[in-house]
């Protein structure tokens, strides 16, 4: 059952903070592929260029916004993207996890009938 209030540890903050972390550096590397296949042939693709990356970087102050509240929801959104494998989830405790697959479960019903959580 999804529950809100989750109590960590400091060596389940301390990986929470890694996972975050990876999913975030391996976040940039896929916008670093983006921006070097960006086309830079006019002028008006440097603007261009610079209004992709701004929305970016807002979207990036969003998605990586470090709460605890958050978390689980997070690392679960990354995980369902692919930044980081449920292997990787293992460096948490077994609520957390219990409670990251469950969101993860959720998010995979709501896609299997064409809605997004």
């Amino acid at each position: 059952m999804i529950q809100g209030n989750l109590k960590w540890s400091k060596s389940e903050k301390e990986a929470a903070r890694f996972l975050f972390d990876l999913a975030r550096q391996r976040d940039y590397g896929r916008l670093m592929e983006r921006v070097k296949e960006f086309p830079l042939e006019e002028y008006d693709d440097l603007w261009r260029l610079r209004e992709f990356l701004n929305m970016q970087a807002k979207a990036f102050d969003q998605k990586y916004d470090y709460r605890y509240s958050r978390l689980p929801r997070l690392l679960a959104e990354y995980a369902g993207e692919g930044l980081l494998q449920r292997e990787e989830l293992e460096r948490l405790g077994e609520e957390k996890k219990a409670y990251i697959a469950e969101i993860m479960d959720l998010g995979n019903q709501f896609k299997k009938h064409g809605e997004e959580i």
